[in-house]
């Protein structure tokens, strides 16, 4: 079952749970995770980056999202390849602007416990 039409056509289940309040965990019973926030981001993001967002049907589970985004992020190794990969096409330049965020610092030399040890000794 779904609601609405065109862009803005939602399974009944995503709009039923935006609304539902969810411990964030057990261990804090009395803070809900806000979907019904996450919800309203999605739509922004998602829908703001529709190369069409009034002629586009989206039917989930049958069609492709044409998007339209501002940049590319990308995380660690993945991305790393990802860049070399475009370097190899031979093209002048990335349609979209592109970053690259890694979080793994830790120089892998002599063995795990070893290597975090000298890591945490260079940071202080």
């Amino acid at each position: 079952l779904a609601l609405g039409t065109g862009a803005k056509r939602f399974h009944v289940s995503a709009v039923f749970s935006a609304k539902a309040k969810v411990a964030m965990s057990r261990f804090e019973p009395g803070s809900s995770i806000g979907y019904e926030k996450m919800h309203e981001n999605i739509n922004v993001i998602v829908y703001g980056h529709l190369d069409d967002p009034v002629g586009q049907e989206i039917d989930r589970g049958r069609t492709y999202l044409r998007l339209h985004p501002d940049r590319v992020a990308m995380q660690d190794a993945t991305a790393q390849m990802a860049m070399l990969q475009f370097i190899s096409s031979g093209l002048p330049k990335v349609v979209v602007p592109s970053t690259i965020h890694c979080d793994h610092l830790i120089e892998a030399q002599m063995g795990g416990t070893q290597d975090l040890q000298r890591a945490k000794v260079r940071r202080d």
